[in-house]
């Protein structure tokens, strides 16, 4: 057990610092480490190694990489920020747009591909409008992982949590759908108060937005495959393997060569998410899930629920909130309110990655690619992810509660 606990803080130290000083490797490599490491010193066997990596998460992660990939190279994304650029009458209205479409695309897509897809666009816009880029990218941002909390598989810890807890999509959904549109209109509402002066700034929108090069045919086909694959889990069906089909039909419905669309795959979440497989099924089989379990909240009841939902946000952002989820399903069966308590978990471990610049990857990808045009500070980011992140995770957790209680 001793083993296996040094091995677990290791590896979360070098995910949750991301890039650290001594051993610079980053977050999917510090989680490969920490999975060799179990194996090397006798915590597991190869074959129990290769046995805890759930398939079921990594094939529904890659089926959705996928579609998502085709729908970039169809240029589908470009031809929305023009779409949205033609009717947007000033930078508030292309706020809206960008907390309403980023939200609305993360629900089916993953965040952070949404992330990676529209801050180009945002920054784009941003200048097309002579406007401070600011709350446009922290509009994509919050957005983004609010409107991932809508479905299984708007993020990676919701498809842990939709493997894991065997919740139906269409149940899932019913319940946090009217949510998610109830944070997004609090986000909107608070962004247009939190950054009226840098909005007013702003000139009026141009509106000679050059053509660019699409392939409508293949917008079309991506489309009808994505929707085909949500009305699927919407009707029961598995959620892993319809999205993997769904893929394999794009690819051949598509009839391009998908090599490049493999090429631009995030091969390193699919590595993030096997390396940590490992790592908790080492600590599960030593013991130390159930002496880590005595550290976690499980009173029954408002308050227990209260309490879970302020431990889930902030273990979120300390140790990052897929490897938070991982260990945290191996003990919310035993809680007094199973179900509930995995909502709560969905909830709050997406909610959490709006606290900080650095509480989820989404963040970090938006301020990655604005760097070079409009850098996203610490601090700037705080100063609206602390209300943001305290308000909506109250009403989320309240909601919840009425539902269930």
């Amino acid at each position: 057990m001793a083993i296996a606990l040094v091995i677990f803080a290791f590896t979360y130290i070098l995910i949750a610092a991301r890039r650290f000083a001594l051993l610079p490797v980053g977050r999917p490599a510090g989680a490969l480490l920490g999975a060799a490491a179990m194996v090397v010193f006798g915590v597991l066997t190869p074959v129990e190694a290769y046995g805890s990596i759930d398939l079921r998460t990594i094939s529904l992660l890659f089926g959705m990489m996928v579609i998502t990939g085709y729908l970039q190279a169809a240029r589908f994304f470009p031809a929305l920020s023009r779409w949205v650029l033609r009717r947007a009458s000033g930078p508030r209205a292309l706020l809206g747009a960008v907390v309403w479409i980023s939200g609305g695309a993360s629900a089916f897509l993953v965040n952070d591909t949404v992330c990676l897809m529209f801050t180009p666009i945002v920054l784009a816009l941003a200048l097309e409008l002579e406007v401070d880029a600011l709350p446009l990218l922290m509009a994509l941002a919050t957005s983004s992982n609010i409107g991932s909390v809508a479905t299984l598989t708007g993020n990676p810890q919701n498809m842990l949590i939709g493997t894991a807890s065997h919740i139906p999509y269409r149940q899932y959904f019913l319940i946090m759908a009217p949510l998610t549109v109830c944070l997004l209109a609090v986000n909107h509402f608070l962004l247009l108060r939190f950054y009226r002066r840098e909005l007013q700034k702003a000139a009026r929108a141009r509106k000679g937005a050059g053509k660019s090069l699409i392939h409508r045919p293949l917008i079309v086909k991506s489309l009808v495959v994505l929707a085909c694959v949500v009305a699927a889990w919407l009707l029961g069906a598995d959620l892993s393997f319809t999205a993997v089909a769904g893929a394999a039909t794009l690819i051949a419905w598509g009839r391009r060569e998908p090599r490049r669309t493999f090429e631009r795959l995030d091969w390193t979440l699919l590595l993030f998410f096997a390396g940590l497989f490992v790592v908790i099924a080492g600590v599960e089989k030593s013991g130390a899930v159930t002496w880590l379990t005595g550290l976690f909240p499980t009173g029954g009841g408002i308050w227990g629920a209260v309490n879970f939902s302020i431990f889930s946000v902030l273990c979120s952002n300390l140790f990052s909130n897929v490897p938070f989820v991982l260990v945290a399903a191996k003990w919310i069966g035993s809680l007094p309110s199973p179900e509930l308590h995995w909502h709560l978990l969905a909830l709050t471990s997406t909610l959490a990655g709006n606290l900080t610049l650095v509480g989820s990857m989404a963040n970090l990808i938006v301020a990655a690619l604005s760097r070079g045009v409009r850098p996203v500070g610490f601090r700037d980011y705080l100063r609206y992810g602390v209300p943001i992140t305290i308000l909506t995770t109250a009403i989320g957790v309240a909601y919840l509660l009425l539902v269930y209680h």
